[in-house]
């Protein structure tokens, strides 16, 4: 893949050591080649190289000049549209004047594809007419991947306390990280006349055989499944995720149901169950619930209650 580096927020000077004017105007050059990538670009992005860069590929393949480098871009923009990228910069040093390398890392996740792919770089920055260029990058698989925990984070937006408040019940849903950041933890708890009618708990990972995200469910009445998640994006660039599960019933019916889950904001995402069986049976699709970030509770309220 192609390297995109870290806006200059990404990594914070130390107080005593401010940045030089040199390193703001690179991370100024990063943040316009995110930006022109984000937007399909290949003619804004390759204009970040020099005439006669070089780009190798995390597979060792060189690609020479900018006109080449852009070719490439309009084919991978065309087979990727829409690509987010996730950067950190880990440092810039200055070789000389003019002359700056920087080393860091991306994850890029394809709007079409439910695969992120991590890499390291290293680019060469040269100061040509007062503005600074890429004069060599060069793409690397980071040493001992694993890729569990940087896939799951597509679905960091799951973390934390949720609620629904339906007119005839009540669920709390929490979500968190675990095992080293490579499983997320989901559970929730129903709550009917404000008696606890159900709990279950759900657990995410990696599945790298499979290249998905897959999720295992267990509930209190003894129900059990597992299915996969899927990213969905619509013509307008809304993006939704699609998990599709089967299991077994208590009582042993065979079940299966579609769910899909928007995330509207930071704290708002909708749900909606469709496509349910059980025993074969079709069952009607659910109405689409909002669900929103539980409020924090008070520290007096914790204090009191002895957490």
């Amino acid at each position: 893949m192609f390297v995109a580096t870290a806006d200059e927020t990404n990594v914070v000077p130390s107080k005593e050591q401010s940045p030089s004017a040199d390193e703001v105007a690179i991370r100024l050059v990063d943040k316009s080649f995110i930006k022109a990538y984000e937007a399909g670009d290949a003619k804004a992005v390759a204009a970040h190289f020099t005439a006669d860069a070089e780009y190798m590929d995390e597979t060792g393949a060189v690609l020479h000049g900018r006109e080449n480098i852009a070719k490439s871009l309009i084919d991978f923009f065309a087979n990727h549209p829409q690509c987010k990228l996730e950067m950190s910069v880990d440092s810039i040093r200055m070789l000389s004047p003019g002359v700056a390398l920087e080393d860091g890392h991306t994850v890029m996740t394809h709007a079409n594809d439910d695969r992120c792919v991590e890499c390291r770089y290293t680019t060469v920055y040269v100061k040509v007419d007062g503005k600074w260029l890429a004069a060599s990058v060069r793409d690397s698989v980071p040493n001992n991947l694993q890729e569990h925990s940087t896939q799951l984070r597509q679905l960091d937006w799951l973390i934390g306390d949720w609620v629904d408040e339906g007119n005839d019940a009540v669920v709390h849903f929490s979500c968190n990280a675990t095992d080293n950041g490579n499983f997320l933890v989901r559970s929730f708890a129903i709550h009917v006349a404000g008696q606890n009618a159900m709990t279950g708990t759900q657990r995410i990972g990696w599945d790298p055989l499979a290249g998905k995200l897959r999720t295992w469910l267990f509930d209190s009445e003894g129900s059990f499944g597992e299915g996969f998640w899927y990213r969905r994006t619509d013509v307008q660039g809304s993006e939704s995720w699609i998990l599709k599960t089967s299991g077994v019933m208590a009582d042993g019916q065979t079940a299966s149901s579609t769910s899909i889950y928007t995330a509207i904001d930071d704290q708002t995402m909708t749900w909606q169950s469709v496509d349910h069986e059980i025993g074969g049976v079709q069952q009607p699709d659910s109405e689409i619930m909002t669900i929103v970030r539980s409020a924090p509770i008070p520290a007096q309220a914790v204090a009191a209650d002895g957490r």
